[in-house]
């Protein structure tokens, strides 16, 4: 009998696992579900989902494993609604980009037999079309795993096994140092992006910044996503972690600005340098994780008993 894994959330993220998974020789029901129902359709009509199931309850509730790739403000309301509807034994998971919050919320609506492992795939890949799910989004990527501190090894391995299944690696970490990394990733970029379109917008010569803006400005202001409830929830989930980045932030740019009032330029040139060459550094680095081959690992191990059976070598072994 097939393991049934329930995707909730039909987005680029969901569908694109499901498709990853498809491609794999597992013997996984993968059903989905989505309130939006131009998601679920493209979802089940793409291949992502064996089918859909319109009812969040139905959709769960013969659920082996359960992956939630919704928004962090619906993570909480689905856990309440779901977790008395549970099988013993069912493992859920997440894509969030929070894991505290994330893991506080599964320990208190989830019933004892139920396990939570958070989860958050990487999307590292410049200049990567997210307007059309594909089962490559996250290959060779990394795919952060938090497990609670009681989190048996057999569901933590569950999850470790989707990951390498779409082709990432697990990268174990708790969930306060994840969220305390992704404070400098995302959330301090993003509020340097709202800074500067704010002070922009409002300027005089808002009409000539407009004319005269390129791919520098349009970088790094793409990071406002169009979902400004969804993007504040991030800052304010992670504030002490942000807070903390945020004044060493500040510091930096004190010291710039001195350097730049005063026409320092042996003090800038030599930060100016030694950044070209961190950043060189840390480009390198990423680019020999991006570039390891997990095609030679082992095949998918067990996962209630069965498995993800990943890519075999030449002599089928």
């Amino acid at each position: 009998m097939a393991l049934v894994m329930t995707i909730i959330g039909l987005d680029t993220v969901g569908s694109s696992i499901g498709l990853a998974i498809k491609q794999t020789s597992a013997e996984i029901h993968i059903v989905g579900h989505d309130r939006d129902s131009a998601l679920a359709k493209n979802a089940h009509k793409s291949g992502a989902v064996d089918r859909t199931e319109w009812n969040l309850i139905k959709a769960c509730e013969a659920a082996d494993l359960i992956l939630l790739t919704t928004g962090l403000s619906e993570i909480k309301t689905t856990l309440q609604a779901i977790a008395a509807d549970l099988k013993d034994g069912c493992v859920l998971t997440d894509t969030a980009s929070l894991k505290v919050p994330v893991l506080q919320w599964a320990r208190e609506f989830l019933p004892k037999g139920v396990h939570f492992v958070g989860g958050h795939p990487i999307l590292d890949k410049p200049h990567i079309d997210l307007s059309q799910p594909q089962a490559e989004l996250f290959s060779g990527s990394v795919y952060c795993l938090t497990p609670d501190t009681d989190t048996p090894p057999q569901a933590l391995q569950t999850v470790s096994d989707l990951a390498e299944a779409i082709g990432a690696k697990p990268y174990f970490l708790g969930a306060a140092e994840h969220d305390g990394l992704l404070a400098a990733l995302v959330h301090t970029p993003l509020l340097l992006a709202l800074a500067l379109q704010q002070v922009t917008a409002s300027s005089p010569s808002r009409r000539e910044l407009v004319q005269l803006s390129g791919v520098d400005f349009t970088t790094l202001t793409d990071l406002l996503a169009p979902d400004a409830e969804a993007l504040t929830a991030l800052c304010v989930q992670n504030a002490d972690n942000t807070v903390r980045w945020l004044d060493d932030l500040l510091l930096q740019l004190t010291q710039l600005r001195e350097w730049v009032a005063g026409q320092q330029v042996e003090s800038l040139q030599q930060a100016f340098a030694a950044a070209i060459e961190a950043r060189d550094a840390w480009r390198r680095e990423a680019f020999e994780r991006e570039a390891l081959d997990y095609t030679d690992f082992s095949p998918m191990r067990t996962m209630f008993g069965r498995g993800f059976q990943g890519p075999q070598k030449a002599d089928g072994s």
